[in-house]
C-alpha cells in the first residue's frame, strides 16, 4: 500500500492567513502554523501551483495569495463544509 501525503490542510491553513493579512514574511507565516513545519519549500511548492507569490524582499520572501490561490481554497471550503474535504 502507498502513503500518499496529502497537502491540502497545510495549503488550506496558510491560504487562510494570506486571506487575512495579504501577504507575509516567510518566517511570520511559518511561525504562525507552526504545527504544520513549514519550510521553504513547501511555500515554493505552492508557488509551482500557483496558488501565491514569493518575492525576495531584504533577508527573506514576502508571501501573497494569487488569484488562483483564492480560487483553490474556496473550492476546498466548499468541499471540506459539504464533508468531502479532498
Amino acid at each position: 500500500m502507498r502513503v500518499t501525503d496529502d497537502s491540502s490542510v497545510k495549503y488550506a491553513a496558510v491560504l487562510r492567513l494570506l486571506r487575512v493579512w495579504k501577504q507575509l514574511p516567510e518566517s511570520d507565516l511559518s511561525r504562525m502554523l507552526r504545527q504544520y513545519y513549514l519550510i521553504t519549500d513547501d511555500f515554493r511548492e505552492m508557488e509551482d501551483q500557483g496558488l501565491l507569490t514569493m518575492a525576495f524582499v531584504g533577508d527573506e520572501y514576502m508571501i501573497s495569495e494569487t488569484l488562483l490561490g483564492r480560487l483553490w481554497l474556496e473550492q476546498y471550503s466548499e468541499k471540506e463544509n459539504s464533508g468531502n474535504a479532498i
